[in-house]
């Protein structure tokens, strides 16, 4: 509480703002090029409701002890429901002509049931690392000492939550239906979205429910800052094979497979690292510019529609932090 009171409102605010568009420039700009860089700012006002403010949102109940780990994978899930499932539609959705979601067809989309599997469970693991985690993660180093306090108030939660909910709403109107899922698709698709809504509900209660304790488990060593690049470049290309090459050579179960090892995998490591006495700031930033590596190289045959820029910014970003990073905590072990 003390901690809070020494940081003024306005700068948490600026936090907060920050957050809101650090998370869709990650997500949507740096680690894929869905938004291109010349087009982000033009954007940015509906990317801040469908991606800055959920990520404020599940910071929030982080900082506040309302969710642990656990939660945090079920949001994550939620968020990619809102995000793909009634906004986007990329779970249900099949366009009209080619009867495709995204470069995918039917059978590479593992479309089944009206729900695109393989496309499902890559975007589970895309926006829970890159539209939720990573995003609050570089924001608690640019905050530095004030990571553990709330930006917002009350009044501020209960915004941003009319917010989400305005955008959940309006996505289910009969005219948002039927331009997004206009196609072969469009029944099933529309029932998906429908179901969404209900399914976001039940998964954020679930994620409230869920054990919140953050017990330290076995202690660890942090892993140098070169591994942890490399560990985060591995995990980004190995989600690129997962959701784009194993469904385009005509065997997506192994692309679905691939989500679900790298969620177990990351999650497990992700937890064991951040909890090792000598994890620091430094080290957050050195696995987060292996994750965004990949995105960051593949921009730049994007010079038409200005990604490089979008490279550049994020190179800078993470230069900036790693400097304004504390040292990694020595464990005391080794002080002796």
């Amino acid at each position: 509480m003390n901690e809070q009171a020494g940081v003024t409102r306005p700068r948490r605010w600026l936090y907060a703002a920050g957050l809101t568009m650090l998370a869709p420039f990650l997500a949507e700009t740096v680690a894929s090029s869905n938004t291109p860089a010349v087009v982000f700012p033009l954007v940015l006002p509906v990317l801040l409701l469908v991606y800055g403010v959920p990520a404020l949102l599940v910071r929030e109940l982080w900082v506040r002890q309302r969710i642990g780990w656990p939660g945090v994978l079920v949001l994550g899930l939620a968020y990619t429901l809102l995000n793909e499932g009634l906004v986007a539609a990329t779970w249900f959705k099949l366009a009209p002509a080619s009867g495709k979601v995204l470069v995918f067809t039917a059978s590479q989309a593992l479309h089944v049931g009206g729900v695109n599997l393989a496309v499902a469970a890559g975007l589970v693991v895309f926006h829970t690392v890159y539209s939720i985690v990573l995003p609050c993660a570089l924001a608690h180093v640019w905050a530095g000492g004030t990571r553990g306090v709330p930006w917002l108030g009350r009044t501020g939660i209960m915004v941003g939550s009319a917010l989400v909910l305005l955008v959940m709403v309006g996505s289910l109107t009969p005219r948002a239906t039927v331009r997004t899922c206009t196609g072969p698709a469009l029944a099933s698709c529309t029932v998906g979205r429908r179901l969404s809504f209900l399914a976001i509900v039940l998964l954020v209660g679930l994620a409230l429910a869920l054990p919140k304790a953050r017990a330290a488990g076995q202690a660890v060593s942090r892993p140098r800052p070169a591994v942890l690049v490399a560990a985060g470049a591995a995990f980004a290309v190995a989600f690129l094979i997962g959701f784009f090459v194993f469904p385009l050579a005509g065997v997506p179960i192994l692309g679905a497979a691939t989500a679900v090892a790298l969620t177990a995998l990351g999650t497990s490591a992700a937890v064991r690292w951040s909890r090792a006495p000598d994890w620091g700031s430094r080290s957050t930033v050195a696995l987060a510019a292996g994750l965004l590596l990949p995105g960051m190289i593949i921009s730049f045959k994007g010079f038409a529609v200005g990604q490089p820029l979008a490279a550049v910014a994020a190179a800078v970003l993470l230069w900036r932090l790693a400097r304004r990073a504390a040292p990694c905590p020595v464990e005391p072990a080794r002080r002796r």
